[in-house]
Parts: structure tokens; C-alpha cells; sequence
């Protein structure tokens, strides 16, 4: 009984957690801050992050999907000036290179000096996913296996910039 209760504490902590820190802008953050940019100098950036990862992997990105949004504040509020990019391919890849591809990327972005948010290998020992954060810009870049594991799919995510235009 007493366990079942710690668990539902937790839960319930983390969702306060979750819901006090949020992603974006906080509506008290000085959005003076935020660097000013151009919407395609923020997605040529996202690009170039892609055909480095992609010649890390050996392979050629397909199903590119390039898009920008609003920043969410962690209060939900949004600013149409102040956005992100996302980026979104697949990199084909043969089911057996996944782990090895994975841990040769982990180890170059660590010594490029980038933050390791996720390293996991799946159940099936032969798929897996690794995420970091970029050390120059605070980009988000994660690989993950696909299913079936044919390939990686790739997501690279900006951090939230002033639009210039």
C-alpha cells in the first residue's frame, strides 16, 4: 500500500514538474535575448546539421520535411516573431550498422563537445537512439532506429530565434 502511494506521489510530482518548467519562452524571459534571425538562415543551418549527420552515416537523407512554428512559452503563450525550425528525414541504413553507426556518432559529437541527452539501445540489441544537443547553437539532434530498421530517422530541432522577416 505504501508503495502504490509513493508511486502515485511521484506521478503526481513530475507532472507538476512538467507542468511548471514546460519548453520555450516563459513569459517573464526577456525575449530581447532571443538572436535575431532570418527564417532561411535558421533552416540552411538545420540542413547543414543534416548532410554532416548524414555523412557520418554513410548514407543520403530522403523524405526531407523542413518546417517552422511558434515557440510555446511555458504558460502556452506564443509569439509569431519568435520561432523554431524543425527538420525531419530518413537516412537509409541496413538493420545490422544501427549500434555500431550510433556509437561512432556518440563518440564524434562528444568530442565536438555536445551534450548526450539519449543513448538507448532497443530491446532487440539492434536498434537504438541517440540525441544531443549541440554545443555551438543549442540545436536538438536525434537519430532513432526505424521500423522496420531500414533506416534512421533523423530529427533536428533549432532553439527559438527573433524572425527577421
Amino acid at each position: 500500500m505504501a508503495g502504490s502511494k509513493r508511486i502515485v506521489l511521484a506521478a503526481g510530482l513530475v507532472g507538476l514538474v512538467i507542468g511548471m518548467t514546460g519548453c520555450g519562452l516563459v513569459k517573464d524571459d526577456n525575449v530581447h535575448n532571443v538572436q535575431t534571425m532570418s527564417e532561411a538562415d535558421v533552416t540552411r543551418r538545420v540542413e547543414q546539421y543534416a548532410e554532416q549527420v548524414a555523412a557520418l552515416v554513410g548514407g543520403e537523407l530522403v523524405n526531407p520535411a523542413v518546417n517552422s512554428a511558434p515557440c510555446e512559452g511555458r504558460a502556452g503563450e506564443m509569439d509569431e516573431q519568435i520561432r523554431y525550425v524543425q527538420g525531419t528525414y530518413q537516412i537509409p541504413l541496413a538493420a545490422e550498422k544501427h549500434i555500431e553507426t550510433l556509437a561512432r556518432l556518440r563518440e564524434e559529437w562528444r568530442a565536438k563537445g555536445w551534450t548526450i541527452t539519449e543513448d538507448r539501445t532497443f530491446p532487440s540489441g539492434t536498434e537504438g537512439a541517440l540525441a544531443a544537443t549541440t554545443k555551438e547553437d543549442g540545436y536538438s539532434i536525434s537519430l532513432t532506429s526505424t521500423t522496420p530498421p531500414n533506416a534512421v530517422a533523423l530529427l533536428i530541432h533549432s532553439t527559438c530565434y527573433r524572425s527577421a522577416d
